[in-house]
């Protein structure tokens, strides 16, 4: 190989080299420019394809950061338009419901005397109830994006009570041959000191200005009603989330995603992709928002008050002790 041969070998070379460098400067200044966005889907479909802007090639750098309440899981509600197989005690909205309802002590729905006793209330339902996905795209979503390296964080509002039900509920639910609870862990983030997607708590963190004990437990924070955007910054200072470049974050509740937008609007480090998961806003309003503004009990309203009231009395009856908040006792003096 001689004279023009080799000249045109070389030229060649060097266009090839020079546009696999221009690729992949895109893809890091994709990855790695240091840009938030607010955005809203409507299901788990709608956030692959937003998070697919990024890349493949950026999938290894990114965590996914998932709501628990009404954005994975839901108290089941096949259909919707019949009370009787719509049940929301328990859920968020019954509890947004009942907290406005500790304002107006003599309501005959409220069924407790203030928010501590209202958590209490909420703990128990939520350890005798098993919850399904929100969207059957889940699995097949989620198993796509960590078959492409990305990594998965659980951030729920549940504290450290509720460690146990969550645990149990998540095993009930499949993904990938496995329970959802292994697949979180198996594609989690590992403590920096104990080298799993567990760390020994619960605690209050001292690198931020969480107030309340949090436990992260195989792959799902607890962050006890705290500022999601700070709970997220003080969990991946303590793991190994030294390579995560984008943060895809998803939530049912508006101001838990401007949370984490406002947390990480200003850091370059990161993308952040934070969404608004709007597929159960109907499903809420049609508990919380009687029609009309009526301020009339609605049919749902009723309904799950029924089921806390046939609930109750049967604890009463079947238990000899049954552990129920003050309120909710039967007094025999």
């Amino acid at each position: 190989m001689t004279g023009p041969f080799l000249r045109s070998e070389f030229s060649m070379k060097s266009v090839l080299l020079a546009f696999l460098s221009a690729v992949i400067l895109t893809g890091c200044a994709s990855s790695y420019g240091g840009h938030a966005t607010l955005s809203s889907v409507s299901n788990f479909s709608e956030m692959q394809t937003k998070i697919g802007v990024w890349g493949d090639a950026a999938m290894p750098n990114t965590l996914i950061v998932m709501d628990d309440d009404d954005t994975l899981t839901m108290m089941d509600c096949p259909m919707q338009s019949d009370p009787e197989k719509c049940q929301y005690l328990g859920g968020p909205a019954w509890y947004a419901w009942q907290s406005d309802l500790l304002k107006v002590p003599d309501s005959p729905f409220r069924v407790a005397r203030d928010e501590t006793e209202l958590l209490d209330i909420s703990a128990l339902l939520l350890a005798m109830n098993d919850m399904p996905y929100t969207d059957s795209d889940i699995p097949a979503v989620l198993k796509n994006l960590t078959e492409k390296g990305a990594r998965l964080l659980v951030l729920t509002a549940r504290g450290n009570s509720n460690v146990s039900a969550t645990e149990t509920q998540f095993k009930k639910l499949q993904i990938a041959n496995k329970t959802f609870l292994n697949f979180v862990q198996n594609n989690a983030m590992h403590g920096n000191q104990s080298g799993i997607a567990s760390i020994a708590g619960p605690v209050i963190p001292t690198n931020c200005a969480a107030k309340i004990p949090v436990s992260y437990q195989q792959g799902v924070m607890y962050a006890s009603g705290q500022n999601k955007g700070v709970m997220l910054q003080c969990l991946m200072a303590v793991t190994n989330a030294g390579n995560i470049r984008n943060i895809a974050f998803i939530d049912d509740t508006a101001a838990n995603v401007e949370d984490v937008y406002k947390a990480f609007k200003n850091n370059s480090n990161f993308n952040v992709l934070a969404m608004h998961y709007t597929r159960l806003e109907a499903h809420k309003d049609a508990l919380t928002q009687p029609p009309g503004g009526s301020s009339q009990h609605n049919k749902y309203q009723k309904k799950a008050h029924a089921r806390w009231v046939a609930l109750k009395d049967a604890m009463h009856q079947e238990l000899l002790r049954p552990n129920l908040p003050a309120s909710s006792r039967k007094h025999t003096d």
